[in-house]
């Protein structure tokens, strides 16, 4: 994809977006203007200075999904770091690490465990309670990390999805999510892909 067109579809989620919140704002703030009581008064100064919180929250995600910290490559065992990560997640039930060889890999590890643990801590488990995630890895000219989701569907309508920073907001807790991976491993000379027929999310780092 050329990158005038995924800084046209990121400004265009993020206007969207934003827009909400500052039809709030514009609203209150004409209600300020009219004379009224007190509590309706602190109650509009209330949803202002929220949607202009919401709105300022937003951009620090963008940020942070932006900024990529310094790392240095080294040696991994891919399943040996998976299985601590998932060991000190909240939602280790939920998630299933397959079975498979230990190998090391030469990448950044920090970033690595970053992209992991977004996968796990990011989704939107209290939404969906029923869901589960499955990680596998493969080993060929890439080590290939799969991220399947079960008992949920990710719309597959959603069209280049890692462009667009909020559009998997009802899957993703902050609907950044993606996008700060893709980032990481667009960054990283990773390869990145998502399968819609089975819900998988894929990161493949060259050996």
């Amino acid at each position: 994809m050329d990158e005038v067109d995924i800084i046209e579809k990121v400004i265009r989620n993020i206007a969207h977006e934003v827009r909400n919140p500052l039809t709030t704002i514009r609203g209150y703030a004409q209600l300020l203007t009219q004379k009224l009581d007190t509590a309706s008064i602190q109650k509009s100064q209330k949803m202002i200075i929220e949607q202009a919180e919401r709105i300022d929250g937003m951009f620090n995600d963008l940020y942070n999904a932006f900024t990529i910290k310094e790392d240095i490559i080294v040696g991994c065992l891919i399943p040996d770091i998976l299985q601590k990560a998932l060991d000190a997640s909240a939602y280790h039930d939920y998630i299933i690490i397959d079975d498979c060889d230990s190998f090391h890999v030469p990448c950044y590890m920090n970033r690595l465990l970053l992209c992991f643990n977004t996968f796990v801590n990011g989704f939107n488990w209290k939404y969906f309670p029923d869901a589960r995630l499955r990680i596998y890895v493969k080993k060929g000219t890439f080590c290939t990390i799969y991220f399947q989701y079960t008992n949920v569907i990710f719309d597959a309508s959603l069209e280049n999805l890692f462009f667009y920073p909020f559009q998997t907001k009802h899957f993703f807790v902050k609907g950044t999510e993606l996008f700060s991976i893709y980032c990481i491993a667009n960054r990283s000379g990773w390869d990145m892909d998502f399968n819609y027929s089975n819900n998988t999310f894929a990161i493949s780092i060259p050996l």
